[in-house]
């Protein structure tokens, strides 16, 4: 599995192995400010010149502050493949890091969190501006792989909080469908893709797959929420389809990184893919000129006092191939051959949250996100000493 995060172009030069401290410079060559991007440095690429073992902690300063880093496992083999820290730029700004060997980490409180939830089977995510969930088994109805949102108007966690006490009986029950101070789940996803999720696109229909069959909580936090959920589904001929979809959701972002795999598929040609944003009552859709960004705005639900949400979706140009509509979703369809990784972004964001404050804060969310992709971070390891 091969993760990159948005925006960011490595040059390493040869430097001095076995050494104290490596010097990280950051470079936006962008003509617009960057708001708590996140940044990744390969281990392997500081792990040889620090002398560092796979369970060596490090920390990272900038301007001689320490600032909060992430050191992740994506394949869960023992050793790390990133560390992760966060910073903000202006337009043409240039900054350096320091990354050290340290005798300990100090433990910071996590702003993102993802969990597999008993005895639902759901998976639900969140950072400091919103959360989502993935129905599971027990009470998913006729909901399939659509993306479900959950509102906030706190930075702190609410996942466990809100399960938690929407699993109380009778009157000590206070459901998650209620805003009591924090937000609320108000988003029906159904049989919809709902918030941003995927399906193939085979013949001018959409094929969705039911529940998902696995899921592996790779991270979760402090500043990055990482799982995969896995779907099974037997087809006419009797043969296995597998469709593996990576969720990564930073600190401080609205949209999720989703990455889709399928195994099982014929290699004849490419692979059509669909993603969708729920038709809601009321609301209006929105697209860039090249058609790569749809958004879509409204109230939330028929209670005005709820506020607006905009949900979102984010295809680079390399994939797109078309807009397109069903009965239920608003579309963009793209395209990859059966054996690459597909990837895009997908998310909602929330009036009451303090984010946004109309459609026009919320389509430039999505415009100046489509631009940070486009515009990578410029990376330099310097030296070591």
């Amino acid at each position: 599995m091969r993760i990159i995060n948005i925006g960011i172009i490595f040059i390493v030069f040869a430097i001095q192995a076995c050494s104290q401290r490596v010097i990280i410079q950051v470079e936006n060559q962008a003509s617009f400010d960057r708001k708590t991007e996140t940044i990744e440095i390969q281990w392997n690429e500081i792990n040889t010149k620090l002398n560092l073992s796979n369970s060596s902690p490090v920390a990272v300063s900038e301007d001689g502050n320490k600032i909060v880093h992430q050191v992740i496992d994506i394949d869960a083999n023992g050793t790390p493949d990133y560390l992760l820290f966060q910073s903000s730029f202006k337009q043409d700004e240039k900054k350096q890091f320091t990354i050290m060997k340290v005798e300990a980490n100090v433990p910071v409180e996590s702003i993102t969190d993802a969990k597999y939830i008993l005895p639902r089977k759901d998976v639900a995510w969140e950072n400091d501006c919103i959360a989502f969930r993935i129905y599971g088994g027990p009470l998913a109805g006729d909901v399939r792989s659509g993306l479900d949102v959950w509102v906030k108007r706190v930075r702190y966690h609410i996942i466990d909080k809100w399960y938690d006490g929407d699993s109380l009986k009778g009157k000590k029950r206070i459901s998650y469908h209620v805003d009591h101070g924090e937000g609320a789940d108000m988003f029906n996803v159904g049989k919809t893709l709902g918030a941003g999720g995927s399906a193939l696109w085979v013949d001018t229909t959409l094929c969705q797959f039911g529940l998902f069959t696995k899921e592996q909580i790779i991270a979760t936090g402090p500043i990055r929420a990482m799982f995969t959920v896995t779907y099974d589904t037997v087809l006419a001929d009797g043969e296995t389809l597998n469709e593996e979809k990576t969720y990564t959701l930073d600190a401080g972002e609205n949209l999720n990184r989703i990455d889709v795999h399928y195994t099982g598929l014929k290699k004849d040609g490419a692979v059509n893919i669909a993603l969708g944003l729920v038709k809601r009552e009321g609301t209006i859709p929105y697209s860039d000129e090249s058609n790569n960004w749809l958004s879509l705005w409204g109230l939330v639900n028929d209670d005005s006092t709820n506020g607006y949400l905009g949900t979102g979706l984010i295809l680079p140009k390399r994939s797109y191939r078309e807009r397109r509509e069903d009965a239920n979703n608003y579309l963009i369809i793209g395209s990859t051959s059966a054996d690459k990784q597909f990837t895009y972004y997908a998310g909602a964001g929330w009036t009451r949250s303090g984010d946004f404050s109309s459609v026009d804060n919320w389509n430039s969310y999505l415009k100046t996100f489509t631009l940070r992709l486009e515009s990578p971070l410029r990376i330099m390891i310097l030296d070591t000493n």
